[in-house]
């Protein structure tokens, strides 16, 4: 069996290294990841994407709560209210630009 010998003081002098003689570099230099991981986090939720179908199904087409469960295919109106008070805003302008977005996502999450 081989032993891996972690080296504390390299470790020590590269984050000496980035952290405190670079500081506008962060920690993480990838600053966008760390955004996108953000968006990311929302986009898995299914009750982000109920959301939005619901708020343009509600405010364009002038559809009720029960309505939107119907079509959404949801066991009840009050999942559709509970997504809805968790994400407030619409973020697209239409349906289409909904499924546009569901399906890249899906996509690079390597699902057909």
């Amino acid at each position: 069996m081989t032993k891996s010998i972690f080296n504390l003081q390299a470790a020590l002098n590269k984050l000496h290294e980035e952290d405190w003689l670079h500081p506008e570099g962060k920690t993480f230099r990838n600053i966008g990841q760390v955004e996108e991981s953000e968006k990311e986090k929302k986009y898995r939720q299914k009750s982000y994407w109920i959301a939005q179908f619901s708020h343009l199904l509600i405010n364009q087409f002038h559809q009720s709560n029960r309505a939107c469960a119907r079509i959404l295919q949801q066991t009840s109106h009050k999942s559709i209210a509970r997504s809805i008070a968790r994400f407030p805003e619409c973020e697209f302008a239409n349906l289409s630009e909904v499924k546009a977005a569901l399906k890249l996502y899906s996509e690079e999450q390597g699902v057909q």
